[in-house]
């Protein structure tokens, strides 16, 4: 019968057996070297030396043209030594991903894990430069290629900065070159991208349609407590029963569920307790059928009768096909918040009271996203205006 034959190996591929099974190894010449470095963890399969022929390319290609890095595809080899400062060689993505690990380690949010994830592919065009290189001119070319807002600048700045901290530590740079340029002095006069955080609050008409349009009563509940209380999508999902002081008639917001990980509001003025006013506890009265006897969460997905897992599954299940069926315009659920904001705002409320309420330091964040509304400000302090289901009153 037929002998079962060895692969036909490819050029510059070899296959080194040993005690622990066969090892895939593939050989070049680098700076007059020869090298052989193993690509380890890889079984020997038609589909693997396939791979280990396309990095052998890979590396040919980077040699001729002068980008080669050694530790970039070898970081654990020993000839790294006959290269220099094994350090020397990472590049800036290596040290990107080095960070993201160190985050992960050390417990951090997914939210936050995510949000790095992001910065480290915005930063793709720095990714193949050795960190030893990277000075502040090319950064300055860096901040002036973006055409995304100042604050997004800013936090992959911060996100970079933090990462070749390290390269600091590992004395490849003396200094960080990060932290000597500033992101508003280079900014491009393309950078006119409009910020995340628009302002495009729902009218009372929308408002009814919204309500009117939800498939089901828990929809309906979680809408316009939102909408009556200005609170995060995120909070929503962590809020509690316990949380609810059913005589002060108030809400104690001190979670948020992000990427269905219950963890503290972001900022120290975010754990706050929330006024609600009668059409709130109304909301809460008819939710109670649903989810109070489970002494937990508020609201729930009905579909899974589980809390929800995060604010994105809000809007995927129930706000986007509540908006299709009521025929308003496209908007994120974070517009329930400005809804709240903005209905205060022209009701003539205190601004510090208002800050308070929506867990912001002070009203200056108010002047920043509301100035439009704020224009028609007419100076009355009254402490807390309460709305009702249509529109807003003012408490007398």
């Amino acid at each position: 019968m037929g002998k079962t034959e060895s692969p036909k190996l490819p050029r510059g591929v070899t296959i080194r057996k040993h005690s622990q099974g066969e090892t895939i190894n593939i050989t070049f010449t680098y700076r007059g070297v020869k090298c052989r470095e193993p690509l380890s963890n890889l079984e020997v399969s038609p589909k693997n030396l396939k791979y280990a022929e396309r990095t052998l390319g890979e590396i040919h290609n980077k040699i001729e043209r002068g980008t080669f890095v050694y530790a970039e595809y070898f970081p654990r080899s020993a000839r790294l030594k006959l290269f220099g400062n094994a350090a020397a060689g990472k590049t800036i993505k290596m040290y990107l991903d080095e960070y993201i690990n160190i985050c992960e380690t050390r417990k951090l949010s997914p939210s936050t894990i995510g949000g790095y994830k992001k910065c480290r592919s915005a930063l793709v065009a720095l990714h193949s430069l050795p960190a030893s290189e990277l000075t502040p001119a090319a950064m300055k070319a860096w901040i002036q290629s973006r055409t995304t807002t100042l604050k997004t600048i800013r936090n992959q700045l911060s996100f970079l900065r933090s990462a070749l901290d390290e390269a600091v530590t590992d004395g490849v740079l003396q200094l960080n070159p990060v932290s000597l340029v500033t992101a508003s002095r280079y900014q491009s006069d393309k950078s006119t991208a409009d910020s995340d955080y628009i302002v495009d609050p729902l009218s009372p008409a929308e408002v009814d349609a919204l309500l009117s349009s939800a498939g089901n009563k828990q929809w309906e509940n979680l809408f316009m407590f939102a909408i009556q209380t200005g609170l995060r999508s995120s909070e929503l999902c962590a809020l509690r029963w316990r949380d609810i002081d059913f005589i002060g008639k108030t809400a104690h917001v001190q979670n948020a569920s992000v990427v269905g990980v219950i963890k503290g509001t972001k900022t120290k003025a975010g754990t706050r307790k929330v006024e609600l006013n009668d059409v709130a506890m109304a909301v809460l009265a008819n939710q109670k059928t649903f989810t109070f006897m489970k002494d937990a969460t508020i609201f729930e997905d009905p579909k899974t009768n589980k809390p929800w897992a995060s604010a994105d599954a809000i809007r995927k299940k129930a706000w986007v096909p509540t908006l299709r069926k009521a025929g308003i315009r496209y908007r994120n659920p974070y517009q329930t918040r400005h809804t709240f904001a903005t209905r205060h705002i022209s009701q003539g409320a205190n601004l510090f009271w208002l800050a308070g309420q929506m867990g912001h330091k002070g009203p200056e964040m108010l002047f920043r996203h509301y100035g439009s509304y704020l224009k028609e400000y007419d100076g009355n302090t009254e402490r807390r205006p309460l709305l009702a289901s249509g529109g807003t009153r003012k408490e007398p």
